[in-house]
């Protein structure tokens, strides 16, 4: 999983870097970029259980590349989560691509591993979607709740 989030930590560097923020709307990468608790549509091969969890917040190098993923995943969306609002000049591409589980994903993987000001960020950035008339209905429910509360889900 370290390797992986490491390769797909190198693709986000590289997107970002030349502004292909499409890149990061039309890839697949949300079940090793910001793994999670959970299972996904492959089950639980994606899934991290705790000792996985400890393993990895241990690790330096990961936890600064899965803040950096979070942080330019945000960017992708026109939202700065350094700063906690939304970029006054994006890119045409750089928008909402509407992607509630993506967003429900890199909420949850930040509140697990301890990234809590990136976790606020996320729900800020959702609140903020959800004031400009966005859903974040998804495969028949709302994910609105488990990014902002995700230790009720």
């Amino acid at each position: 999983m370290i390797e992986s989030h490491k390769l797909q930590w190198e693709h986000f560097c590289e997107w970002a870097d030349n502004h292909e923020w499409d890149r990061f709307h039309s890839n697949h990468y949300d079940w090793w970029a910001f793994p999670i608790d959970r299972p996904s549509s492959f089950g639980f091969m994606y899934t991290v259980f705790e000792s996985e969890i400890s393993q990895m917040k241990s690790d330096k190098g990961f936890m600064e590349r899965h803040r950096d993923c979070a942080r330019l995943l945000m960017l992708s969306w026109g939202w700065d989560a350094q700063n906690d609002t939304e970029i006054k000049r994006p890119s045409s591409s750089q928008k909402w691509a509407h992607w509630p589980i993506r967003l429900a994903k890199c909420s949850r993987s930040m509140w697990l591993f301890g990234q809590l000001d990136l976790w606020q960020s996320t729900s800020q950035y959702a609140e903020q979607l959800l004031s400009d008339g966005f859903s974040f209905w998804y495969n028949g429910r709302d994910l609105f709740g488990e990014i902002v509360s995700p230790e009720d889900f």
